[in-house]
């Protein structure tokens, strides 16, 4: 018996990585098989989170899509209501009023009145809704 001691501890110090490699992986074995319930439940709402996420993030890009549809078309009904004035007036747009138009569309969109005012002010005829 002792010689089988003996003999188990020389193997053991020369080849103690196998042995620990071993140890290591019951370790582990043992340590993750009682949580494998928790690390379905993180992993489901990890899924979950990133759904909700992705859902959020394609209904603001939708709402983004649909505002910049809503301006580009008051852009343009603003531009037609400006060519009927000027077409009642029977002068021309030229492509300088349009673009200074244009330019203080963009520069003022932020405050309504105060486009309405400067285009009263710069083409001579009033807003109305």
């Amino acid at each position: 018996m002792i010689l089988a001691l003996t003999k188990a501890w020389v193997w053991t110090k020369h080849h103690w990585k196998i042995v620990a490699i071993s140890v290591w992986t019951i370790f582990v074995w043992l340590m993750s098989r009682k949580n494998v319930d928790m690390y379905k439940n993180i992993l489901e709402n990890t899924i979950d989170n990133y759904k909700k996420e992705m859902e959020v993030l394609n209904a603001s890009r939708d709402k983004e899509r649909e505002e910049k549809q809503e301006a580009l078309r008051l852009r343009d009904e603003s531009l037609q209501r400006l060519e009927r004035e000027f077409e009642s007036r029977e002068e021309a747009l030229s492509f300088e009023k349009r673009a200074r138009y244009l330019e203080l569309l963009e520069n003022l969109s932020n405050n309504p009145e105060d486009v309405n005012r400067t285009i009263e002010e710069e083409f001579g005829f009033k807003y109305e809704e």
